[in-house]
C-alpha cells in the first residue's frame, strides 16, 4: 500500500498536468512555429547549420537548443507531424514537475508541500501557451535548466560536495542556449545562500560573471535591436509598476476568470485584495518569526520578472512561467504549515487553495479549448491548400475568405514556404477583413493586387478557393465571372517582374521569365500606380551577378515620369534603393518608371546584353 502511495505522489501532478491541458498535445502549428520550421530549408552545409543555430534571429535573440536545435530535428524526423514535437513537450514538462517537487520538499521540508506546488505552477495562466503553443517551449526548457540549477546549487549548499558545485556549473550555462532570462539565476542563488546558507555566498560570485560575459556576447552578436514597439522598453518607475500589477493580476488567476466570466468588475478587486493581502501578509508574518522562505520565493519571483517589466508593451501571460514557481512553492509551503496547526487553519487555507485552483483550472481548460480550435483551423487551411497544390500543379493558389484570426495565426508567418511555395495569395477583397497591426510592417505583398489578379485569372494560370471552417471550397468559376463582370482594376502600385501576372505593367526593355527573376537590357521601362498619399516612396530591389561586378560597380540612373533621380551605385550583388516621389504624381493611375544602367555584360554562351536581374519595384 506504501508503495502504490509513493508512486501516486509522483503521478498525480503529472495526471493534473494531462488532465489540464491533454489537449495541447493535439495542438498543431500557428504563427512563429512556421518560421521555425522552415529553418531547416536554409540549411545547406555546416556553414549554413552554424548560421541557422546561432544567427541573432526574432529581435535578436540566439536560442540554439529551445528553438533552432529543437525545431530542425523533428521537422527533419517527423516533418509536419506535430505530435512528436507536443509529446516531447509534455514530457519535458513533466520532467520540470518532478523537479519542482523535488526543490519544494527540500526548501520547505513537507512532503504535503512538495506535493501541492506543482498543483499550483500548473494551474498558473503563464502555463497555457507554453503548454499550446509549439514555439514557447523556450519557456518549457529553460525552467528545466533553471530548476536543475537551484536543486544542484541546494545540494551543495547542504553537503559542501563540489560534484554538486560543478554540475550545477554545467547546467547554467547550458540554460544560456535556452532563454536569456537564465542570465537572473545567479541572483536567485545569491539570494538563497544570503538568506539559508552564507558560507556558500561566495561561491555564487563567478556565476554572475558569467552572466555578465554571456550577455556582452550576446548584445555583441545581436547588435543594437531598435524599432521595435513591442520589445521597446521604458524604465520609468510609474511605468515600471504598472507593468508589474498587470502581471500580479495576471498571476493570481482569479481576476481573469472573474473577466472569463463577465462578473461585476468589484468582485475582481475583492479577489486581487483577497489573494494579495493573504500572501504579502504571509510572507511578512513569517519574515517576523526569522522564516526567511515566504520571503524568498518573492524574490524568486520579482528577480526572474524584473528584466520583464521594462517591455511595458508587451505584457504576455507565458512570461510568467518561471516566475510563478516562486509563488507555488510559497503558496504550498503556507498550506502546509496551515495543515500541522489544526483543523481550523487548515480549514482557512484549503479554502484560499480551492478559490485558487478551482478558477484557474476551469479558466485553463476553457482556453486550451480555444487554442485548439484555432490551431485546427491553421492546420485545415495549410492541409487543404496542400492537397489544391496536387489538384492543380504549376498553378498559384489565391485564397478568399481569411478572416483576421486565420490570418495572423497562419498566413502572416507564410506557411507555404516550407513547402517552396511562393504563389499562394490572398484575393484583393480580404484585405478589408483583415485589421493591420502598424507595429508590425506592411502587409500588402500577402494579398495579390486587383490588376495581377484578373491578369492571371484570364490566363488560367490560378485557382480560386474560398475558406470555409477547416476545408477550401473551389470557387474559381463564379469569381472569375465577379472579376470580369467588374470594369478593369487600376495598375498596381507594387510588381514583382520575375512573375507573369505584371506582364501588363511590364514595358520595354526586358527579357523572358527566367524561374524567379528576369534580365532586364540596359534600360527597361515598368508602369506603377502613383503613391496614395505624400511621403510614400519608391523602392527597387535587384541583383547584379559576380561577373557584372568584376569590371566596377554599376551605375543605375533612374527617371520617374522622365524626372532624373539620383544615380545610385552598385557593388554588391543584392540590392535595394528608395527614391523620393515628386507630390505631383500622388493617385495619379499611372506613372513610368525608367532605369539605365551604365554598361552591360554578356556571359559566355549567351549573346545578349544583360543589365540586371529584378526583382521588385514598391511604392509603399
Amino acid at each position: 500500500m506504501r508503495r502504490v502511495l509513493r508512486v501516486l505522489y509522483w503521478l498525480v501532478p503529472i495526471a493534473f498536468c494531462i488532465w489540464l491541458y491533454w489537449l495541447g498535445a493535439r495542438i498543431w502549428f500557428s504563427k512563429d512555429d512556421f518560421a521555425w520550421l522552415n529553418l531547416r530549408h536554409q540549411v545547406a552545409d555546416f556553414r549554413s547549420f552554424v548560421w541557422a543555430m546561432f544567427h541573432p534571429f526574432a529581435q535578436g535573440t540566439i536560442r540554439p537548443w529551445s528553438e533552432r536545435g529543437f525545431f530542425m530535428l523533428f521537422s527533419w524526423l517527423f516533418g509536419l507531424r506535430a505530435l512528436p514535437y507536443r509529446l516531447f513537450i509534455f514530457a519535458n514538462a513533466f520532467l520540470n514537475i518532478v523537479l519542482l517537487m523535488l526543490v519544494t520538499r527540500k526548501l520547505t521540508k513537507s512532503q504535503l508541500a512538495g506535493f501541492v506546488a506543482p498543483l499550483l505552477w500548473l494551474a498558473s495562466p503563464a502555463l497555457l501557451i507554453p503548454m499550446s503553443w509549439t514555439a514557447s517551449y523556450n519557456e518549457i526548457q529553460c525552467t528545466t535548466f533553471l530548476l536543475l540549477s537551484f536543486y544542484l546549487f541546494v545540494r551543495y549548499t547542504e553537503t559542501g560536495e563540489r560534484k554538486y558545485y560543478w554540475a550545477q556549473w554545467t547546467t547554467f550555462v547550458l540554460g544560456f542556449g535556452s532563454l536569456e532570462i537564465n542570465a537572473v539565476y545567479p541572483a536567485i542563488a545569491a539570494v538563497y545562500a544570503f538568506l539559508f546558507a552564507r558560507s556558500c555566498l561566495l561561491s555564487t560570485l563567478p556565476l554572475f560573471g558569467a552572466s555578465a560575459v554571456y550577455a556582452y556576447i550576446h548584445r555583441l552578436a545581436a547588435g543594437e535591436i531598435g524599432g521595435n514597439f513591442y520589445y521597446d522598453m521604458n524604465f520609468h518607475v510609474r511605468l515600471l509598476w504598472s507593468t508589474m500589477k498587470q502581471y500580479w493580476n495576471i498571476g493570481l488567476s482569479l481576476p481573469g476568470y472573474v473577466d472569463f466570466m463577465h462578473w461585476p468588475h468589484w468582485q475582481r478587486g475583492a479577489a486581487v485584495w483577497l489573494l494579495t493581502t493573504a500572501i504579502l501578509g504571509f510572507a511578512a508574518w513569517q519574515a517576523w518569526k526569522r522564516r526567511f522562505l515566504p520571503l524568498f520565493c518573492l524574490c524568486w519571483y520579482l528577480i526572474i520578472l524584473a528584466p520583464l517589466l521594462p517591455l511595458h508593451n508587451h505584457v504576455t501571460a507565458y512570461y510568467l512561467t518561471m516566475p510563478a514557481i516562486g509563488l507555488a512553492i510559497l503558496g504550498a509551503y503556507g498550506i502546509s504549515l496551515a495543515c500541522r496547526k489544526g483543523w481550523l487553519p487548515a480549514a482557512a487555507v484549503t479554502a484560499l487553495l480551492l478559490l485558487y485552483l478551482v478558477p484557474s483550472s476551469r479558466l485553463a481548460r476553457a482556453q486550451m479549448i480555444v487554442a485548439f480550435d484555432g490551431t485546427d483551423r491553421v492546420r485545415g487551411l495549410v492541409q487543404s491548400v496542400a492537397y489544391a497544390k496536387r489538384l492543380h500543379p504549376g498553378k498559384m493558389i489565391l485564397l478568399n475568405g481569411v478572416d483576421d484570426n486565420l490570418f495572423w495565426a497562419s498566413v502572416y508567418d507564410s506557411p507555404f514556404r516550407i513547402f517552396g511555395w511562393n504563389d499562394v495569395f490572398l484575393t484583393p477583397d480580404c484585405r478589408p477583413l483583415i485589421h493591420e497591426d502598424v507595429n508590425l510592417g506592411e502587409i500588402d505583398s500577402y494579398f495579390l493586387p486587383a490588376a495581377a489578379t484578373a491578369r492571371v485569372l484570364r490566363d488560367g494560370g490560378a485557382v480560386v478557393y474560398f475558406v470555409e471552417d477547416r476545408r477550401l471550397q473551389n470557387v474559381t468559376r463564379t469569381y472569375t465571372a465577379l472579376v470580369d463582370s467588374q470594369p478593369p482594376p487600376p495598375l498596381s502600385q507594387s510588381i514583382n517582374v520575375g512573375t507573369s501576372y505584371f506582364n501588363d505593367q511590364i514595358g520595354e526593355g526586358w527579357f523572358g521569365l527566367e524561374g524567379s527573376h528576369r534580365w532586364s537590357r540596359g534600360h527597361a521601362v515598368v508602369y506603377l500606380a502613383g503613391p496614395a498619399s505624400p511621403g510614400q516612396k519608391l523602392y527597387v530591389a535587384g541583383h547584379a551577378t559576380d561577373e557584372e561586378l568584376q569590371a566596377g560597380p554599376l551605375h543605375l540612373a533612374l527617371t520617374i515620369d522622365g524626372r532624373p533621380q539620383p544615380v545610385q551605385t552598385i557593388n554588391r550583388t543584392e540590392f535595394e534603393f528608395s527614391y523620393a516621389l515628386p507630390p505631383d504624381v500622388v493617385g495619379r493611375p499611372k506613372i513610368e518608371v525608367a532605369f539605365t544602367l551604365d554598361r552591360t555584360t554578356r556571359v559566355p554562351s549567351d549573346d545578349r546584353d544583360l543589365g540586371l536581374a529584378f526583382g521588385e519595384f514598391n511604392i509603399r
